[in-house]
């Protein structure tokens, strides 16, 4: 018996049982739809801050001291003759309010040199105007939504000058409010949130600006720009051997393995939780199946008496299987690519302290998932049909041909 008519005594056997195949279909596309949903919008999002991370400096490396070390002059200049060190400077970072239109909204505040910066971060752009130099004292290069607001309309031009009020806390527990004026000099294109840093809502200052303005003289830390990225496991290996435990090392490229390792993680899990549906929908075949093959004994008995061999009637009731998985995938695949578009719609939004930056992205449907979603879901209805295709298969024709 050729594939082509085994193919069509299948699809007129579901046909005679139509509402039992669509249940069994519907009950088969709950496991397509559930893992592309939960497997696009997991990847989606997880490649989304991967990326975001990666954005914020391939080659760049974070150190910051501990209570008990100050980074001075003397570290910058012995960091930045490490092998495979590009270029370092110091930075401090801290958070402040700036009020527009009587709403308060918070804001990050970096003391940096900016064209370090745009050189370490090439993610990001530079929209309007010309980065600070480290001698502009008192000039800034500000993000976009503190630029403009979420309609578009703008809240700062070049030139303008903002008041950030900054909050310390000093002896004895006590705040001191104090004020930064800075004048707009650069604004920064949308950046659209990272996983931990959002420059949209940062203030960028030479670092004098801070110091001078707020009456800092610590500094926070000091970036530093490898080579490339592979010098960076080289560098942050040479600074935790010479500073020992007296200075924090962070790379973003290292976060961003993390991360990704994290997400492979929630990946697994996702697909794992996913095969609980899949069996249900083995089990629901197998029922519809068996079920079928009771009341197609006689059917089965006279298709023997004709000459049909138990393997033709083996592959008959298999394809059966295989075809009602197709349709499933192809159902639950194509709800699955609308639920999914649906929930990367509601975003993810992290929030700290006084901070919430929300992100958006879209699924990942790539096709390695659409072709495991197939191949599971074909492998279910081989299963759920595997059984009951034996037990037709093994019903001698005239026991058969007697049943009634």
């Amino acid at each position: 018996m050729r594939l082509v008519d085994m193919i069509k005594l299948s699809t007129k056997t579901l046909s005679e049982r139509k509402v039992r195949a669509v249940l069994t279909i519907i009950g088969i596309a709950i496991g397509p739809l559930a893992l592309i949903t939960i497997s696009s919008v997991t990847s989606g999002y997880g490649n989304y801050i991967v990326q975001s991370i990666l954005g914020l400096g391939q080659n760049m490396i974070v150190v910051m001291h501990r209570q008990n070390y100050k980074l001075t002059q003397d570290d910058l200049e012995l960091l930045k003759s490490i092998e495979g060190v590009v270029d370092a400077t110091p930075f401090y970072s801290t958070q402040g309010e700036i009020t527009i239109g009587g709403e308060r909204k918070a804001v990050f505040i970096y003391g940096v040199d900016s064209n370090f910066l745009l050189q370490a971060m090439i993610s990001l752009q530079v929209k309007e105007g010309y980065p600070p130099l480290e001698t502009d004292i008192g000039k800034a290069m500000i993000g976009y939504s503190i630029a403009f607001d979420t309609s578009g309309a703008r809240q700062y031009d070049i030139g303008d000058v903002i008041t950030v009020t900054v909050y310390q806390i000093g002896e004895g527990g006590r705040i001191k409010v104090k004020r930064l004026n800075v004048a707009v000099a650069a604004i920064l294109e949308k950046y659209g949130g990272a996983a931990f840093l959002n420059p949209d809502q940062t203030i960028f200052t030479p670092i004098e600006t801070i110091q001078r303005m707020l009456g800092i003289k610590d500094w926070t830390g000091i970036l530093i720009l490898a080579e490339n990225p592979s010098q960076v496991d080289h560098v942050t290996a040479k600074i935790i051997e010479i500073y020992g435990g007296h200075v924090d090392v962070i790379s973003f490229l290292a976060i961003a393995r993390i991360a990704m390792s994290i997400i492979n993680t929630v990946d697994f899990i996702t697909f794992a939780a996913t095969l609980s549906a899949f069996a249900v929908a083995i089990a629901g075949t197998a029922s519809t199946m068996i079920t079928s093959v009771i009341e197609r004994t006689r059917e089965i008995g006279v298709m023997k008496a004709l000459g049909f061999k138990d393997r033709q009637v083996l592959l008959l009731i298999i394809m059966e299987g295989i075809l009602m998985s197709l349709i499933g995938v192809v159902v639950g695949s194509a709800f699955g690519v609308v639920g999914a578009h649906l929930l990367s719609k509601y975003g993810l939004t992290i929030t700290g302290l006084r901070f919430a930056i929300r992100i958006e992205a879209s699924p990942d449907l790539s096709p390695i998932l659409f072709i495991r979603t197939a191949i599971l879901t074909i492998l279910v209805g081989i299963a759920g049909a595997a059984f009951p295709a034996y037990r037709a298969m093994k019903i001698p024709p005239a026991v058969a041909l007697r049943y009634e």
